[in-house]
């Protein structure tokens, strides 16, 4: 199993673990990371019958989302991320929403805490990554803390099947679906987001990050080499993602 920093650092597009102390310098002006709390909320009220839903927000970043969600016919949040600084945020942006009574924050390791959980209706991946391992087991372990029935909203993205590229960090389309099937889940809907609309949302984030990076560099020249290769990674996924993988939001649910 990779270390904690290992996998944060991996899920945040960085390759050095040295980053992390930094990722809330980097990130501090994006509220929304990884994933598009509109999308999520529109899902479940489209798609869920049901107040009051008991969602678990794994790797929950600054709150974006679990806020969002709370924000809608009583639901109750409980979001987990192991970056201090996002939880504290997290928090912050509750209690300006009116709904820190719905919602509950913690710093804490998914990969552990997720043999502690159950109960829940709705369990958010967003845009997290391999964090317990592929698809199909990630998809296994978080079915776990589902009632039945259960649902789990995956922000996500595969490769077409007939598209030659030598990217090899996300799963061949046939081989996304079948692993969803293998874990005992089914589609219930899918948006899949537009390319137009990933490179309008990924320049403004992009500029954000290189700005801060600049400044970190400034600050700390001895780590300019590390601050300049994320800014060059950062580029790098926002092209693979506006050319190669196809990325969306997903509603599943487990099959009965």
């Amino acid at each position: 199993m990779k270390s904690l920093e290992e996998s944060i650092t991996g899920s945040l597009d960085g390759t050095d673990t040295a980053l992390m102390k930094f990722f809330p310098y980097l990130l501090q002006d994006l509220r929304e990371i990884g994933s598009d709390p509109e999308m999520m909320v529109r899902l479940i009220s489209d798609h869920i019958r049901k107040d009051n839903l008991r969602v678990l927000d794994l790797g929950c970043g600054k709150g974006a989302v679990s806020v969002r969600i709370a924000m809608e016919r009583q639901h109750l949040v409980r979001g987990i991320d192991a970056v201090p600084e996002f939880i504290h945020e997290a928090g912050e942006w509750a209690r300006q929403c009116k709904v820190s009574d719905r919602c509950s924050f913690e710093v804490g390791d998914i990969r552990r805490l997720i043999r502690e959980l159950n109960g829940f209706d709705v369990a958010i991946l967003g845009a997290i990554g391999p964090v317990f391992g592929n698809l199909e087991v990630t998809l296994d372990r978080v079915k776990s803390t589902l009632n039945v029935p259960g649902y789990v909203l995956l922000d996500d993205g595969y490769i077409d099947d007939d598209l030659e590229t030598d990217y090899d960090r996300a799963l061949r389309k046939n081989e996304f679906f079948r692993q969803i099937d293998a874990a005992g889940f089914t589609v219930v809907h899918g948006q899949i987001f537009g390319r137009d609309r990933l490179t309008e949302t990924d320049e403004a984030i992009f500029d954000s990050i290189k700005q801060r990076a600049y400044e970190l560099t400034a600050r700390y020249p001895e780590h300019a080499d590390m601050f300049q290769s994320y800014v060059e990674n950062q580029a790098h996924e926002n092209m693979i993602l506006e050319t190669v993988i196809t990325t969306g939001t997903w509603l599943l649910t487990t099959i009965a």
